[in-house]
């Protein structure tokens, strides 16, 4: 399984995040202006944004891998979960 993440669906994605972050966490008022100041460096088109969208999806391919080559028991013995295709 491949998932790709673009920019603006990363963006928007970081938007939500930090808006809850901002309005539910119980930070602090400096806290909230260091987020603020974190989203707002991190504009669509900006090169600081294409690259939370790299790692994003870094990290998502990352655990996908993980979770897809889990081992199995089957009939007494154990095998990767990716070898069963």
């Amino acid at each position: 399984m491949q998932l790709i993440i673009d920019p603006e669906e990363a963006w928007s994605l970081m938007t939500l995040v930090t808006g809850y972050i901002i309005d539910k966490s119980g930070i602090s008022s400096d806290g909230k202006q260091a987020v603020r100041s974190w989203r707002t460096d991190r504009s669509i088109g900006t090169v600081e944004m294409d690259e939370v969208a790299v790692g994003l999806n870094r990290a998502i391919g990352t655990y996908l891998d993980e979770k897809s080559n889990r081992q199995i028991r089957a009939r007494g013995h154990y095998r990767r979960k990716a070898d069963q295709r």
